[in-house]
């Protein structure tokens, strides 16, 4: 069971709507929670700024003032996460951080089994592809779940948990199922064949996923698909109505060269619900 839970602020749209389903969930599992705020040490880094400021000299006093005032900003964002946390009726941990946000997440996740995060940034750009950004490298290194948030809250009642017989998935399942008892909320089991001859396998894991959740008490239900599995889970998960999807970050094949697949990357840069990624 969820206990602890490490979010991120970062001031964003997308990073508002991370703290909404964070407080949400702690509220909803009676967990701790952690707010980080991490001043990019990478904006304090003089070859970086000075394109953009116009400094043509270094001037260790406009760095201690940029560095002061990132600071200040960062406080005062926490300020006001731990007083919207207080209107919910949930008090909080705050904690400012400095480094470069991808590493410091990884070195303090420890604190927490769940990591929740919007899937894009305050320096994000407007695409819908996370390549290269602070949450696909914090997914390459995590190991506790992940769960990315999309643009806009809902609350969480139903989950769709995508399996494929791998370890990952085996483990994404796991924690579908204790969210599920948690929350009390239904959960559905989709398997998904790439091809119609691998149809009998993807039957048979969704039995032996069925009966894992039976063994503990989670009401659950079954389904496959034949076809690529990273749009089989988004129209699945429309079609049956559910607001959380949870997956391996990587399974069998579909990642060889990548700590994180390209199906688990296809579903989080797209999906309208938040998803839970499970390594």
């Amino acid at each position: 069971m969820i206990k602890n839970i490490l979010f991120g602020v970062d001031g964003s749209a997308y990073g508002e709507v991370a703290r909404e389903y964070a407080i949400d969930l702690a509220l909803r599992l009676n967990a701790q929670l952690e707010a980080v705020h991490i001043v990019d040490s990478r904006l304090l880094d003089f070859p970086l700024i000075a394109p953009q400021t116009g400094l043509i000299t270094w001037n260790p006093g406009v760095l201690n003032g940029l560095q002061e005032a990132l600071k200040t900003s960062g406080e005062k964002l926490l300020c006001e996460t731990a007083e919207r946390g207080k209107a919910a009726g949930i008090s909080m941990v705050t904690t400012l951080e400095f480094g470069h946000p991808a590493q410091v997440l990884s070195e303090i996740q420890t604190r927490a089994e769940l990591v929740v995060l919007g899937r894009q940034g305050e320096h994000s750009s407007s695409s819908a592809e996370f390549t290269g950004s602070t949450m696909e490298r914090l997914i390459r290194r995590a190991s506790r779940p992940c769960l990315v948030t999309p643009r806009a809250f809902q609350p969480i009642t139903k989950i769709l948990v995508g399996i494929d017989g791998s370890p990952a998935g085996g483990r994404a399942l796991h924690e579908a199922v204790e969210l599920a008892n948690g929350l009390h909320i239904p959960l559905v089991i989709l398997a998904v064949a790439e091809r119609e001859r691998d149809l009998p396998q993807a039957q048979k894991n969704t039995l032996q996923a069925h009966s894992l959740a039976r063994a503990h008490e989670c009401a659950a239900a079954t389904l496959t698909a034949v076809g690529p599995p990273a749009p089989r889970l988004l129209e699945t998960a429309a079609e049956t109505d559910c607001s959380l999807l949870a997956l391996g970050s990587h399974g069998h094949g579909w990642i060889y060269d990548r700590l994180i697949g390209s199906t688990a990357a296809h579903v989080t840069s797209r999906a309208p619900i938040p998803v839970l990624l499970v390594h």
